[in-house]
Order: structure tokens, then sequence, then C-alpha cells
């Protein structure tokens, strides 16, 4: 649709940055991804070398449309080659998308991580979010009134299969996940003699062994499969044969893994966390947890319906559609670069 050069700011591994590439890259003619990784604030030397070998990089790319995905420090220092070493592209429209704990939680951690949210914030053009709490939070840090466009990366159908008796986790192995919790309150469920039979299944790859020892300890190790880093197929796999999904971070946004379990008819037992009022409701279409002793799992259980299951999947669907999604962005960058052309 457009034959400018777009460079994405991000994690080159994430799937997320490459589901972004693949939903918007069609409209530009060539596609860059500038690898986060390389900026990092505890290797100060690297930090450095990368800075300039960014600068050359973005002089000889030149960019007509910058997407920063993530409001970090490799944001920041994007931000400072465009607004001080590269004079080229000092009116190259940036967009800035906040995806969850950058915003909502790492930005108040500590004064430097504020001031980088702020900085990354007050000099983007165009910004967009998963949902309307990290939208309220962009607008919180910035110094001026931003426009935040509330727009995802969609997801593709699951179909559900025979569901299975089966908790599936599939969020990544870090404490923000509070994984250790959810085996702990699965203990206490599959000690009720009519769920002794419910096997929970963790993906994602780092603490398998302490997650099993903790399963052993608890005399629960014969319920609890570690299934390891999961390609899509595999994932969606899971997605359909299990009756529960759940994921209990200590932030979160609309994340694309809820999404995906709605889809394929997974109920979702939740945190309780501002971006999902509104598009969760506890006891109605979800279990959102408020306290990590009551049994969860049970009360799940006793809620999901057909009828639950169908809207759900509905919602997500509507919410999480590509096209639709695709043109949201797509929108959005006709907007910026006629700007850009007027100026």
């Amino acid at each position: 649709m457009n034959g400018g050069k777009l460079l994405i700011v991000g994690n080159s591994s994430s799937v997320h940055t490459n589901n972004l590439k693949t939903l918007v890259g069609g409209y530009f003619g060539q596609v860059k991804v500038a690898d986060s990784k390389n900026f990092s604030v505890r290797m100060p030397l690297k930090f450095i070398k990368s800075f300039f070998t960014s600068c050359k990089e973005l002089r000889a790319y030149a960019p007509s449309f910058i997407i920063l995905y993530q409001v970090d420090i490799a944001a920041f220092a994007v931000t400072v080659i465009k607004r001080f070493f590269v004079k080229s592209l000092r009116r190259c429209p940036v967009l800035v998308v906040g995806i969850g704990s950058d915003v909502l939680t790492v930005a108040d951690k500590s004064a430097l991580n504020r001031r980088i949210a702020r900085y990354v914030i007050n000099h983007g053009d165009y910004f967009n979010a998963g949902s309307v709490a990290i939208k309220e939070k962009m607008q919180q840090l910035a110094s001026r009134p931003i426009k935040v466009l509330i727009a995802n990366l969609g997801t593709d159908d699951i179909l559900p299969q025979t569901k299975q008796d089966i908790v599936f986790s599939n969020r990544l192995h870090k404490d923000f996940y509070n994984i250790r919790k959810i085996i702990d309150a699965f203990a206490v469920f599959v000690r009720q003699a009519e769920y002794e039979h419910w096997k929970l299944v963790i993906a994602a790859t780092g603490m398998e062994t302490e997650f099993l020892n903790q399963a052993r300890e608890l005399g629960i190790e014969d319920k609890v499969q570690c299934v390891g880093w999961l390609d899509k197929q595999q994932n969606n796999y899971w997605y359909s044969v299990s009756k529960i999904w759940v994921s209990l971070p200590d932030s979160d946004s609309v994340s694309i893994s809820l999404l995906e379990a709605m889809s394929a008819e997974c109920f979702p037992v939740c945190s309780d966390v501002p971006a999902l009022k509104g598009f969760l409701t506890d006891n109605i279409n979800a279990v959102i947890v408020r306290d990590f002793e009551e049994n969860f799992f049970k009360r799940a259980v006793d809620l999901m319906n057909d009828g639950i299951l169908n809207r759900n999947r509905q919602q997500a669907r509507d919410f999480a559609d590509k096209e639709k999604n695709r043109q949201r962005f797509y929108s959005l960058f006709d907007e910026a670069l006629k700007a850009e052309k007027q100026d």
C-alpha cells in the first residue's frame, strides 16, 4: 500500500514482534527490525557501541516510519538518536506501543524507568495500546494530551476439540507470573476426590525442574506436566483440549494468550488487574482471583457451561480479528504519512 520503509524497534526473537511485522508489514515496501536486546543499561560498553552502530544503521536505512514496540531503554535510545544524531529522521513519524508491563508496572519501579517512559511517550507522534488500562497509563505519563489507538495483533481462530480435564498455563517462567502459586492452588483443587483426575499442563521453559520438585513435595507429581516451549501448532493443541486456562501475573494487559484461550473455549482464570475490567467479569465469564488461598479452580468448574464458553469465544474473535486490527493500524499510517506530506 505504501512504498516506504518501516523500522520496528523490538525484541527480534519475540513472537509478538514477529506478529506485529506480519500484521502491518504489508503496508510498507520494506520492513526492518532493530533488535532491542542490543541495548542494556547493565552493559554500558555494549550499550554505547550499540548506540553509535544504530546511528549509522538508521542513517543508512532511512525509515519513513518507526514503531517503538515497547516503552523501554531501546525505545529511549532510538528516540534520542532520531532527535539529536540523525537529522534526516527528525520528521519521521513514530508510533509508540505500550504492551503492558512496560508502562503498567516497570515505569513505577524506579525514577529512572519512569523518566525513560515519559521521555519516549512525550517524543512520540502516535500511540497504541492493547487495552483501556494501558491507554490510560500512557496518557498519565504524557505531559500533553495524546490520542491512543486501541488495537492488538489479533489471533488466529482456534477450534476447540474434545475437551479434557486439563488446566493449561503457558505464561513465562518468571516470578511475575506466579506459577508457583498456580501449582499450590492446583494441589488444593485435586485433593478433592471428584477432581483428583485433573491435570495441570505448564508450558514455556526455564523453571521446569523447580516446578516439578514443587509438585513432588505437594504429592501431585503425577498430575503436573511440563511440556516446554511450544510452537504455534503445539500451543493451539493444548488450548483446544484444555477446559481451563490460567494466568495470574502481577500485572497484565488483555494478552494475546487470553484471547487465544477464549477463542478455543477455555474458561479463563485470571488476575484481578485493571486491564481486564470490562472485558472479563468475575463469576460471569471468568474467575478473577483476588485470594490465592481460595479454591478458584473449583469455582471455575462450577461456573463454566457451553453458553459462557461460546460467548467468550465470540467476544475474543470480535476483539482480536486480525483484519479489523490491521485496518486500524493502516488508518493510523495513512493519517501519519498524509500529515507528514502536508508539513
